[in-house]
């Protein structure tokens, strides 16, 4: 352990090495007389009256350093020792000449210059390794703590999310609901000789509000709670995750009944034995220890594991069997009913205007998630108060809402007025096709201001959560993406289209294949060549045969598809012609707008 005393005793020590060192190179010099200092010029006349008295005269010279005895009495000096003055000492024969090497340094000047930055260099490195191993208020180094669980506790506190600040998912919270119960009241369900679950595990798409549920579990339950990541076990050596899932487990046992959640369980919850794993390595040593503790804790013990995934497909199935995830509770995107819901509680705290329709806003935002509308509410917010407004308006919210779906406005892009006029031809053979066909979804809105990468957008809004479509809607789908290449080649002929259409042209293939290859809507008949994983299979398996019967099939789709959408756009040519000036002369076309936008040529082609 590593302490303030310790850098205390390490600079005292320090001190008296070098006191000791210091007297010991001066010892042996104190005890002797000094010899006399003398200026160079000085010190020669003294050696010539000595010479002429015939006294014995010994000087030792080393380097430019002289020193002369003279009967006893000792004299120093600094000069340099010419070619005549060595000459003339050489010849007197009272004069006793010696010459030494080069002055050995001290032992003062060997310390300072050998062991005093060796000893610096120590000094740096004991230092910044102490700090980096700062003590802990626990008092346990940084070291002992680097194998420590990093799960951080949240008490519950009465200003915590509960069950009201959650919603869209009514049937997790039901299931959940099971769970505080069983917290706060084991006995009711032991004493029939049930089971607490040991463990629940929330799966479902990315921000349906697992992580919220979890919390509000934890809160509603009054018992403390643990939450950690998966990425957070994994490190870079081999069984420092198993250390801190044991920790983990150690410290829910201390505080029992509590809940223990893991966030993003699939970082270490992968299935074992995969391309490229091995018995050694980090992440299946923690996913090991995971589920040892989970068969190794009591049943009864008050601990509940928590953990959340996006992709359940991929984990470990002893990680996912009874007796350690009892439970697993779907948390799916929000419904209609679901998002108004949502979108009442996060309004809560927001002033909004009257002309704000939740259930035509929870209506026209499907597929969207609590995360998600939590940001559409949130831009909306900010766009009020960049134009000093004391209310969210409906039209804050609209372009809140293209903001997201579509990407910023990027009005500081200018496209010359052929370029804005080929782009309003395209999106009014998407939406006129939008527009007319039954079995497409309802058009919302068409606009030729670019978004993103694309020039112009056509917006459509199904009235309903879609959860599924049958060959009509889908071979619909594919005609309103072929819309854009039609009129483009209605409107300029086979050498006039752009290749603006090259993403529409990609996902109506991508329609028609899935028809054909996964739904067995196509002519091949209902054989499927996908895969029962969840990932789709594009041919690999495929023999010459089939291949060559599926793309048949698709081709069939296309040109069937196209030919019909064909027919209709030429029957609407000149409603094509009218919503492209429109768009000319406002950029964006409401799809209420087009009844009367239309009503005048539909009166007269009557």
């Amino acid at each position: 352990m590593f302490t303030k005393q310790s850098y205390r005793s390490f600079i005292i020590w320090f001190l008296v090495f070098a006191a000791v060192a210091s007297l010991y190179g001066s010892a042996g010099v104190s005890q002797q007389t000094l010899p006399t200092t003398l200026s160079y010029s000085k010190a020669l006349e003294i050696v010539g009256d000595a010479e002429e008295n015939r006294k014995v005269i010994k000087i030792t010279i080393q380097q430019d350093s002289w020193l002369i005895d003279i009967d006893g009495k000792k004299y120093k000096t600094v000069g340099p020792l010419s070619e005549e003055t060595l000459n003339s000492l050489s010849k007197n024969k009272n004069i006793e000449l010696s010459f030494k090497g080069a002055k050995a340094p001290s032992i003062w000047t060997t310390i300072l210059i050998s062991w005093v930055p060796t000893l610096l260099i120590l000094f740096l490195i004991y230092y910044f390794v102490s700090k980096a191993l700062k003590n802990a208020p626990g008092g346990s180094s940084r070291m002992d703590k680097f194998s420590s669980s990093k799960a951080r506790v949240i008490l519950p506190s009465d200003d915590g999310v509960g069950f009201d600040d959650v919603a869209g998912c009514d049937e997790a919270k039901s299931e959940l609901e099971e769970l505080v119960e069983f917290l706060r009241n084991p006995q009711k369900f032991t004493r029939l000789g049930g089971k607490l679950p040991k463990g629940v595990l929330l799966y479902g798409p990315p921000g349906t509000g697992k992580t919220l549920l979890a919390k509000a579990v934890a809160n509603e339950a009054q018992v403390p709670f643990l939450v950690s990541s998966g990425s957070e076990f994994v490190e870079m050596f081999v069984g420092v995750g198993a250390s801190r899932v044991r920790d983990l487990f150690d410290q829910a046992y201390s505080m029992a009944p509590c809940i223990v959640f893991i966030d993003e369980l699939d970082a270490i919850g992968k299935t074992r034995g995969g391309k490229g794993s091995t018995g050694n390595d980090e992440r299946e040593q923690t996913l090991n220890q995971i589920l040892v503790e989970m068969d190794g804790f009591d049943t009864n013990s008050g601990i509940i594991v928590l953990a959340a995934t996006n992709r359940l497909e991929i984990l470990d199935k002893a990680l996912t069997r009874p007796g350690r995830f009892d439970r697993k509770v779907a948390v799916p995107l929000p419904d209609a009913n679901g998002r108004k819901e949502i979108l009442k509680i996060h309004f809560a705290n927001s002033p909004v205007s009257e002309d704000v329709d939740l259930d035509i806003l929870s209506a026209t935002t499907p597929g969207l998630s609590g995360a998600d509308l939590a940001n559409l509410i949130n831009e909306a917010c900010i766009l009020a108060a960049m134009e000093d407004s004391d209310l969210v308006t409906n039209e804050h919210i609209e372009l809140a809402k293209d903001k997201i779906l579509m990407g910023k406005p990027r009005k500081s892009m200018k496209l010359t007025e052929d370029s804005r006029r080929a782009t309003a031809i395209h999106e009014a053979g998407h939406a006129i096709l939008a527009y007319y066909l039954e079995e497409a979804d309802p058009l919302h809105k068409v606009t030729i201001i670019p978004h993103g990468r694309a020039l112009g957008v056509t917006i459509q809004m199904p009235e309903e959560d879609r959860l599924s479509w049958n060959k009509k809607e889908n071979i619909a789908r594919i005609k309103v993406l072929l819309g854009g290449y039609i009129a483009e080649k209605m409107f300029y002929g086979d050498d006039g289209t752009t290749t603006g259409v090259s993403n529409d042209l990609l996902r109506a293939k991508q329609i028609a294949e899935t028809m054909v290859k996964d739904y067995g809507m196509g002519s091949v008949g209902p054989v499927f060549f996908g895969k029962d994983d969840g990932i789709t299979h594009r041919g690999a398996d495929l023999s010459e045969q089939a291949k060559t019967e599926t793309d048949s099939a698709i081709k069939q789709i296309m040109t069937t598809a196209l030919t019909e959408a064909e027919e209709l756009l030429e029957a609407k040519r000149e409603h094509i012609a009218i919503l492209t000036e429109a768009l000319m002369e406002k950029d964006t076309v409401m799809a209420s707008e087009l009844e009367d936008l239309f009503s005048v040529i539909d009166i007269y082609l009557e």
